[in-house]
């Protein structure tokens, strides 16, 4: 039986690939549209996916965190029969919560439009989107959760590239035909459907694969069925805190986009594209975080709670690491990206910057979520989301006015950083602290940009900064043992033995 850091490193390895693969095809939708749509014609798109996205995070996403904890729980313990029942309640409440949340939102179209009065035809991309992408999406969501749980993260894999691909080739496809901004919306929700139906199939043939098992191996667990049993009760509460905590945690992310968009459609496309680059460095620490729940609660389950700690801190620390590396490719020298895609783009360079920034903190804090959810805090997270969220929705219609993108930016840091001191405070009260070295990490990042930034301030050559300020990362943190050599040859080793 491999051990609980092996698991993480096989089951993240697949979900590190999913989110790269999100996040560049992502990136490379955009760019591609951008150049062949009008920047207002973005923003529309842009504000009708930044609502749907937060919609779906607050109906959705509770019902998939308890998924991926309950499936976990059940099947450390044997019990696939149970694992397959909660997978069907599970799909059910999310098709139902889905489709509810889906019409309710096509009925108030109109009046959702109304707000952003200066461009035309807002409603009928709303409309489309909730009954199409909403109900598609929660299915698709809560699938990957159950493949988290079983351990095969390699379907997530699978089931991102058919959703990249369809989306791409779909939105092209109408954009060329002249579609616009409905272009965006129906090649989201064209994939959607697509992934929900190949996803649905390949799950129901995983969880059949382990009842057959549990059969085999003949396990004995009616003698304590009354507290083997789950509880509905138990899956709808713990869902309920996640629908709290997610739903407001994606809501702070898109605030800025909605907020800009009542301004400039033109800015919202800007901040928009910024954000989708930022979010690129958080993707290590979201991999990790999305394993870190099931092999969590796999190993309470057995009793092992100070192998837990030990690997929360090594998680911790190699994250941080591993995320280094893309911060200080897009905090050195920002302008270069947004260049890529136009010269207008340039403008939110700034804004940029100071995202990669909130983005690396938020994600910090997602892997903290994980083990609170791990060890039923649940209750703990959706407060902590509570009070950040409340800050960055504050704080961003006060300082976009002022400042523009910059202060929405801002805002999401100043909220991002409030919500990694609370979940710090809410970890160390369960009595996960983390250990000396996982500080070392971040130092390393702030002495590898310090160095990098200088040089091409001096210098001005963005190439050289760049290796300069990665080769000093990579070195230092080996140096200051943020990383071990010990710990590289583990990952490789598990990944050659994956890919074999």
């Amino acid at each position: 039986m491999d051990n609980p850091f092996e698991r993480l490193a096989r089951g993240s390895l697949y979900l590190l690939l999913g989110n790269i693969t999100t996040s560049t095809v992502g990136a490379v939708f955009w760019i591609i549209l951008a150049k062949m749509l009008d920047s207002v014609h973005i923003g529309q798109a842009m504000i009708v996916i930044a609502l749907m996205t937060s919609i779906i995070a607050f109906t959705g996403s509770g019902v998939q965190t308890a998924l991926t904890k309950y499936i976990a729980e059940h099947n450390a313990k044997s019990e696939y029969k149970e694992s397959r029942r909660i997978i069907n309640i599970g799909l059910i409440i999310s098709l139902l919560i889905g489709t509810i949340v889906g019409i309710i939102l096509f009925l108030l179209s109109d009046s959702i439009s109304m707000i952003y009065s200066s461009s035309e035809g807002m409603a009928f991309l709303i409309s489309l989107a909730s009954l199409s992408y909403i109900p598609a999406n929660a299915i698709v969501a809560s699938i990957s959760s159950i493949y988290t749980a079983y351990h095969k993260t390699q379907y997530v894999l699978l089931t991102t590239v058919i959703f990249q691909a369809s989306r791409l080739i779909a939105s092209i496809a109408l954009a060329i035909n002249g579609f616009e901004a409905l272009a965006i919306i129906v090649g989201f929700s064209i994939a959607s459907i697509i992934n929900s139906v190949i996803g649905y199939i390949i799950m129901r043939s995983v969880s059949k694969h382990y009842v057959r098992r549990e059969r085999g191996e003949d396990v004995k667990v009616e003698a304590d069925d009354s507290k083997n049993k789950f509880s509905i009760k138990a899956l709808l509460t713990f869902s309920g805190y996640n629908y709290i905590a997610t739903g407001l945690r994606t809501l702070r992310n898109q605030i800025g986009v909605l907020t800009i968009g009542t301004y400039s459609v033109e800015l919202s496309a800007f901040y928009g594209i910024s954000s989708l680059i930022a979010n690129v460095v958080g993707q290590v620490m979201i991999s990790i975080a999305s394993m870190l729940l099931p092999t969590v609660s796999e190993e309470i389950v057995k009793g092992n709670r100070d192998g837990v700690k030990h690997l929360f801190s090594i998680a911790m620390r190699i994250a941080l690491v591993l995320n280094g590396f893309l911060v200080l490719l897009l905090l050195i020298e920002p302008t270069y990206i947004l260049r890529m895609i136009s010269h207008s783009y340039v403008e939110a360079s700034d804004a940029l910057r100071i995202l990669v920034i909130a983005y690396l903190i938020n994600s910090t804090s997602n892997l903290m979520a994980s083990m609170l959810n791990a060890i039923n805090r649940a209750k703990d997270i959706a407060m902590r989301e509570s009070i950040s969220s409340a800050i960055i929705v504050a704080l961003t219609p006060l300082l976009v006015p002022i400042l523009g993108i910059e202060g929405a930016a801002i805002a999401l840091l100043v909220g991002s950083l409030s919500n990694l001191v609370l979940s710090y405070m809410l970890i160390s009260r369960q009595g996960f602290t983390l250990s000396m070295n996982v500080y070392r990490a971040p130092l390393s990042i702030v002495v590898a940009f310090t160095l990098g930034y200088i040089l091409l301030v001096v210098y001005g050559n963005t190439l050289i900064s760049l290796i300069l300020a990665l080769s000093v990362h990579m070195l230092f943190s080996l140096a200051v043992k943020a990383i071990t050599r010990k710990e590289i040859s583990t990952i490789i080793s598990v990944l050659i033995a994956r890919g074999r």
